[in-house]
Parts: structure tokens; sequence; C-alpha cells
């Protein structure tokens, strides 16, 4: 006999149903996601043999190789990576078993998807001290999983009072052990959003079952708290990784999916989305940075059209709703964003000041050129010694990359390189960098970022970072690089160093692993390098020889790709100015003289670099960043018969007009 608890749940779940429209839901699936339809058949096939693969996009730790689990234990990895029993315990994948009724009637996915549940909660008793597959953040993301699972099968009648119980008296037992659990540092972290949200979603759905001890008060204060330090005014993350910044948001969008009345919630998960937005390559993917992989993120943008009511959102998302973001949204959200217009976003450019991450981009068409540079605070255990970074697409290919994560192994060796400076495109000084890895998840030192410079002016991008930093044998270095972009596809890169002595500095630009790097018939000194991705190409010249390395890149957790590593060195004494230029296959490039008042002599490229990129007879840019300053003679210097007070310009000339814009002054 079913109590008044379970008839009120039960009526809850058929009500949510009958809006959610489950034959309207399933129906647009089929016809407009076969290709995810398929994917998903197959994978809950597998699940049925209790064969695991995880592929999923948003899998924090995947891997793609399957492993079959006969005797079903949770705690034991069959690949020796713990995180392996992470993703197995936070039961992400059991929706498939789920979609897969959906599609084929077939209860048997139903039974399986039983068995799961039941297993685990029979296998895993929840103890105060925990287990490895009741890690706190593990069992926040088990519980929101759940909780959608509950809801869609109590109200299609596919479970009872009994089965349904069982799973709710865990899931008490699991909000109980979170909140007792519960760590201060947890308020600063990923883990602490993905504990509360779970906690705030499974009140909304099941208070008569959970505990009435203060446990639901207490996550919504929490989890207000959570988003005041952890979502910065510029709309990032702190922990400076764009991954665990979707991961973040995209809990937040399912607690708002449930509950519209939090203008707080709704206020962060616009401005995650924006972030995103901007942050987003041409290919429509979030790049390596720091602990990310290279993810498509067109999902999530449909997700913040949908919630937002932005057409911007929809500008950077799929054309038509994805089959996940249908999955949770149903059919409200299906029409709501068929109904919404897409708005090309207005600006081109983010300058993440909080953050220090600044992305750039000549258009949001998928050819354009993407730039993205980064200098700011370590964050959490996520960052990389990063500081003045700089990844690069060119008509829409990946050029410069950031290497990636591969692993969170403590014992992996590479997973301290994929950290490291040289595994970014920066610059080193004596093989080392202020930012120094001392293992999986900590550092020796870090270098102190400072505020970065970002101006546009017309069809120029201009940014300086720096950071103060010592190394290793004590010597303390002034590490500053300037980035000059145009939209047309061309680029100036100045590193300057202080560090009083004898040093040698390397730069460091790891290329993605389908570019061809081959020296220029052009120059045989090694200064010049043809690059090649697909069917575009492109230039890199350097003041110095660069020299070809073997290297690892990692687009994906748990994968390995070889590529090239191109990387330039100078022995100095005290200080080290020198340049870097990047342009189309077209273009040719030549040192442009530039005069101080009164003086006859050109200025030399320490004082101010300036490099003329010609596009055509009738066409150049000059690029000018001046690196020392006027502090003897005229302050006004010539270039090209145009006047110039700066100390960053560009001179655009086009069938003998010249246009002048400073960047800084």
């Amino acid at each position: 006999m079913q109590d008044k608890r379970f008839e009120n749940l039960k009526r809850r779940a058929e009500e949510h149903m009958k809006q959610y429209d489950a034959v309207y839901v399933t129906e647009y699936m089929e016809m407009n996601c076969r290709e995810e339809r398929m994917t998903v058949l197959k994978q809950a096939d597998r699940l049925l043999k209790q064969v695991f693969v995880f592929e999923d996009k948003w899998d924090m730790e995947p891997c793609p190789i399957p492993y079959a689990l006969e005797n079903m234990e949770w705690d034991i990895s069959p690949n020796g990576d713990p995180e392996w029993i992470y993703m197995l315990n936070r039961h992400e994948y059991l929706h498939k078993l789920l979609l897969a009724y959906c599609f084929t009637k077939d209860l048997n996915y139903v039974e399986k998807l039983k068995w799961y549940l039941k297993h685990w909660i029979r296998t895993n008793p929840i103890v105060p001290e925990g287990t490895e597959s009741t890690r706190t953040i593990d069992t926040g993301i088990r519980c929101m999983h759940w909780q959608f699972l509950l809801i869609q099968m109590i109200g299609r009648g596919l479970l009872d009072q009994e089965e349904a119980e069982t799973v709710l008296e865990s899931m008490s037992q699991q909000f109980d052990y979170m909140r007792i659990r519960y760590m201060e540092k947890y308020s600063l972290s990923n883990w602490g959003v993905l504990q509360t949200t779970a906690i705030c979603q499974g009140y909304l759905w099941f208070k008569e079952y959970l505990p009435d001890n203060g446990t639901e008060q207490w996550a919504w204060k929490e989890l207000e708290h959570q988003t005041e330090l952890q979502v910065l005014p510029d709309g990032s993350h702190w922990e400076q990784s764009i991954m665990y910044h979707i991961e973040v948001l995209l809990a937040f969008m399912k607690l708002f999916s449930n509950t519209r009345d939090k203008e707080w919630l709704l206020k962060n998960i616009d401005a995650m989305s924006r972030y995103v937005l901007y942050s987003t390559a041409p290919d429509h993917c979030q790049i390596a940075q720091c602990d990310s992989d290279v993810t498509d993120v067109r999902d999530v943008l449909v997700k913040a059209a949908v919630l937002t009511g932005d057409g911007r959102y929809k500008y950077g998302g799929y054309h038509d709703m994805d089959l996940d973001s249908a999955w949770l949204l149903g059919r409200k959200g299906i029409c709501s964003y068929k109904e919404l217009k897409a708005i090309k976003p207005g600006s081109q450019s983010l300058n993440a000041a909080d953050t220090g991450n600044i992305y750039v981009r000549s258009g949001w068409e998928e050819d354009s050129h993407f730039t993205y540079i980064k200098c700011g605070p370590l964050g959490s255990s996520h960052g990389h010694a990063d500081l003045t970074h700089i990844s690069l697409y060119y008509k829409g290919k990946p050029f410069l990359i950031d290497s990636g994560r591969y692993s969170y192994r403590e014992k992996e060796p590479l997973r301290v390189l994929f950290k490291s400076a040289q595994a970014h495109n920066v610059c080193t000084v004596d093989e080392e960098s202020p930012g120094r890895p001392a293992g999986s998840w900590e550092y020796e030192s870090f270098g102190q970022c400072m505020k970065n410079y970002y101006r546009e002016e017309g069809a120029v991008r201009y940014g300086e970072m720096a950071y103060y930093g010592t190394l290793s044998k004590g010597d303390h270095c002034l590490i500053m690089r300037k980035v000059m972009a145009v939209d047309c596809g061309i680029w100036l890169i100045v590193n300057d160093i202080c560090c009083t002595g004898v040093h040698q500095v390397k730069e460091y630009y790891h290329l993605d692993s389908s570019v061809e790097a081959v020296p220029s018939a052009l120059d045989d000194a090694g200064r010049q390098w043809e690059l090649k991705n697909g069917n575009e190409k492109m230039n890199l010249w350097g003041s110095n020889m660069f020299r070809s390395h073997q290297c690892f890149v990692s687009s994906r957790y748990n994968q390995l790709s070889d590529s090239r590593c191109l990387v330039k060195e100078s022995d100095f004494i005290n200080r080290h100015t020198d340049w870097t230029c990047l342009g189309g296959s077209g273009v040719l490039l030549k040192n442009a003289a530039v005069h101080q008042t009164g003086n006859p002599l050109p200025a030399d490229y320490e004082t101010v670099t300036a490099k003329e990129f010609i596009l055509s007879e009738q066409e150049s840019w000059i690029l000018l960043i001046w690196n020392r300053e006027t502090c003897r003679g005229g302050k006004l210097y010539k270039c090209r018969d145009t006047q110039i007070y700066a100390k960053a310009a560009a001179i655009h000339i086009k069938e003998g007009k010249r246009t002048l814009y400073r960047l800084r002054i």
C-alpha cells in the first residue's frame, strides 16, 4: 500500500513528465539527433554486459578503452588510474540505459538500470570515514544523476514504491554524509558546488524523504556563498580551467532548470556562459587551458540560450538542439530554442581581467582567426605554469596550442611535464621558470603576475603581460610579453626579460598535432618556418634560429599524440629582448625604420621593435612596440613620415593612405 509521501512524489513526477512530454522529446531526438541516438544505443548495449567506456563529452577524466567488470567491483581500477574508479561511481552513464528504453521500449535496459542502482547501494555502505567509491565530489555527482533518473522512472511508471524508497533511503544517507564531511575549503572548489547543487535539487523533488535537520537551508546558503567566491565579475571561474568552469556551470544549469526563482543563480549562469562563448575557438571547442580537454561546447551554449533567452548563445550553439539538452530540458526547452533568434555577438574580444585571460578573434565565422593569451593567478591545483602563454588559430585552424593535461596520476612523469612551463608557449630562463610543479597537485614556486594591459583600436588588438619570480638558484627575473594582432591575420610577439647576470632564454611554440612544420627555403638560417594545417598555411619568423623538437600533446585526458615544438634559444646578460612574427603564407616581412626626433640613425630593435607585414603591393601593416623608456632626446618618433608618440602603435598603409592606431601611450 502506498503511503502519502510516495503518492505526493508520484503525483509531482507524473505532472513533471506531462509537461516534459516524453513522447515529443523522444520523437525529436529520433528525428534530429540520429548519430547521437546510435551512440547512446551502442553505449547502453555495452552497459548491459557491464562494459565501461568513459567517452562522454563532459566526462571529467575520460578513458576510451573498454573495460568489462564481470564481478562488478566498484572500488577497483582496471587501468591503475584511481580516476577510473571515481568515474565509475559518478553514475553519469546510467541515463543511457533509460534513453535506450525510450528509443526501443526494451525493458531489459530498465531492468539493468535498476540492477546497477540496487547493486551499488547493497555493496557500498555509507560510512563516516568514506571510501574510494564514495568520495564527496563523486557522491554529489551521483546523487544529481539519481534524482533525474528517479523523477523520470517514477513519472513513467517504471519504478514502484519499494524500489524508489530503496534509492531515496540511500540518497538520504549520502546527503547526511556530504554535510558531515563538508570542509571549509569546499567553499572555494568545484567539489563544493557539485555537492550543494545536488542537495538543493534533491530537496526540490524529494523533501519528504530527506533529512529534516537544516541541511536544505544550509545547502542553499552555502551554494550562494560559493558563487560569490568562485565566479568572478568577468564571468570566469577562479580555478583557471575552462573544463571545470563548465562543470560548475552545468551543475548550475541542471539545478536552475528545476527552479526558476533564484535570480542570483541565473545571473551566474549568464556570466559564466558569456565567458564560455568568448573563450571558445572558431572550431566551437574550448581550448586546453590548464587542466582542460579540447571539447566542443555547443551543447552548453544551447542550454544557456534556453535558460537565459539570450540569442547570442544560440549563435554560438548548434542550429538544432542536441540530444543531451533535449533530454534535460524537455518539450518546453526544445520549443523555446526553436523560437529563439540567433544574434551575432557585438564584440569580438573578452579581456577577463580578474583571471588574466584575454580572448581575441577576427570574427565569429568558423574560418576566423583566434588568439588566446594568459597571465594570471595560479587558481586551484588545476592551474599550470603557463604565464604569458599564447594559443593561436589561423583561418579557423589551430596552429599554436597548449599541450593539455594527459593524466592526474602522481607517479606519471608526463603529468609534471604537462603542467610545466616547457609544455606551454612561453619563455624559460636557464631551462626553468618561476612556476615549478612539484607533483600532480602542488608547486615548489609560482610567478607573481602583474595586471595585464589590453586595448583594441579598429582592427588591431594589443596585450601586455608580465610576471616576476625567482629561479631555483635565487636569481630574480621579470618576464614581459607583448602581443599585437591584426584581424587580417598577422601577429607580432615581443619578449622582454630582465635577469641580472649571464643567462640563456628559450622560447617554446607547441604546434597542434595536425600541423606540419618545415624550414622556409627563403631563409637558410632557420629563422623562418612554414607551417601547414590542412589547406591553411602560415609563416613563422623569429629574431633567432628555431629548432624543431618532438613533443607530446594531449587534447583529451588519457590520450597522447605526437607533435612538434619549435624552440628558439638566445644567450644574454642582464636583459634580453626578442621578437617572433606570424602571418599567412602570402605575407612578406621586413624591418621598418623608426627614427627618434633629432637622431639621423634608426632606433635599435631593443628600443622599438618595428616590423612591416606586406600583404600586397598596395597594402601593408607596420607594427611597432617600444621596449625602453625614452629618457634622453626627443620623445617623438617617426616612421614612414608618420609622427608617433606611443608605447605601442600600428600603421595601416593602403593605396598610399596611412592610418595610425595608438594602442598604448
